[in-house]
């Protein structure tokens, strides 16, 4: 096997018969190497494929701007990322982890800070993907002179759900916007501010992840028999409550374009009625 770049001490790429360019990241494997040398193929510890062309031109122009031991520590995190996902990742991970690495590292510079608030509910929406990227910030932080700031797993929970083969980052952000704004409704009618801890809150966000994610998919709860009598005893009972489950039906179905059936408005209803008693009152 022969090297066709080095890209710094610890990594390498290799061309396949077919053409399609292989990273290869082991200790010293670059080590005075050039072009065409042989591997020792003992010290290959990872490898990983970019299928795309585009993805492999911008890996290798973020790599000439790039030191080697921030390289090494994107590489390290993502590989770790990766290890420890319960789904299967695609390789643009490495590209857009880096990519955002190095963008953060040069606003870290200029002492240049985003808001990232409208993403705060990331954590409850996708906890294990928040968790994995709050252990990525943590290496960073490890290894790079810099302090990164701990909402920073907010953006990199967003690249690993982005490489969830079955997500892409559009469906990602609108779906953030949309239980941000739900959230909103919840707080401003409650007059409460959720934390962390709310384990009522947290099931709930949960629930309208799944709700939002299926009515995209055109796929509705369909319960075993027609709960509309359930759904008016809890109206009646909670008619404050019931308000807010109005708005929030009303904007679903508006950013949706899509009715909510009266199954999945009971689900609310009933997740909203156990906030209100166990979080508000």
């Amino acid at each position: 096997m022969k090297i066709y770049k080095v890209i710094n001490n610890n990594m390498v790429s290799v061309k396949t018969e077919c053409g399609q360019e292989i990273m290869l990241k082991g200790l010293s494997i670059g080590f005075h190497k050039k072009a065409g040398d042989s591997i020792d193929q003992e010290k290959i510890e990872k490898r990983f494929i970019l299928e795309d062309e585009s993805l492999i031109r911008r890996f290798n122009e973020i790599l000439i701007d790039i030191d080697k031991d921030t390289i090494d520590a994107c590489i390290d995190a993502i590989i770790a990322i990766k290890e420890n996902a319960n789904v299967e990742l695609s390789d643009v991970i490495y590209v857009t982890i880096v990519d955002h690495v190095v963008c953060l590292l040069e606003r870290l510079q200029d002492n240049i800070v985003f808001d990232n608030s409208v993403l705060w509910d990331l954590k409850r929406i996708y906890p294990k993907e928040y968790a994995l990227a709050k252990k990525a910030v943590h290496t960073l932080n490890e290894r790079l002179p810099y302090h990164i700031d701990e909402d920073e797993a907010n953006f990199i929970t967003l690249h690993i759900v982005n490489a969830e083969r079955s997500n892409d980052m559009n469906a990602t952000y609108h779906l953030t916007h949309m239980i941000h704004d739900i959230s909103d409704i919840i707080s401003s009618n409650f007059d409460f501010e959720f934390t962390d801890n709310d384990y009522y809150y947290n099931r709930f966000i949960m629930h309208l992840r799944f709700l939002i994610e299926n009515m995209k998919k055109n796929e509705n709860l369909n319960m075993e028999e027609n709960q509309s009598g359930l759904l008016a005893t809890l109206c009646s009972n909670y008619p404050l409550v019931w308000d807010v489950a109005k708005k929030i039906v009303i904007y679903i179905e508006t950013s949706l374009k899509q009715s909510l059936h009266i199954d999945e408005q009971l689900y609310l209803m009933i997740h909203l009625v156990q906030i209100y008693c166990k979080c508000v009152l």
